[in-house]
């Protein structure tokens, strides 16, 4: 089937599925009470920390620094400071 055909068919699709029309909801004064069991959300498994989170990825030993290897920039590639706080930025 060629490309247009595809398409076609596939804007098809989605005119049928709108063909219907929708009801409005109604005001909720007018909704039945509701009878079945209160679901609670486990406050154990929300996310509410301020921040990033922390990664729950496990490090080896590749990625440990070695403690005698002197800082180095990524910016001018000089010994003795980093990117954050190089005087040639």
């Amino acid at each position: 089937m060629a490309q247009g055909g595809l398409i076609r068919c596939r804007l098809q699709n989605i005119f049928k599925a709108y063909e219907v029309q929708f009801q409005p909801v109604q005001n909720e004064d007018y909704w039945s009470t509701y009878i079945g069991p209160n679901l609670m959300p486990d406050l154990h498994m929300r996310h509410n920390k301020p921040g990033r989170r922390t990664t729950t990825r496990i490090h080896n030993e590749m990625n440990r620094s070695l403690p005698n290897k002197p800082k180095k920039c990524s910016f001018c590639i000089s010994i003795g400071h980093n990117r954050s706080n190089c005087p040639n930025k």
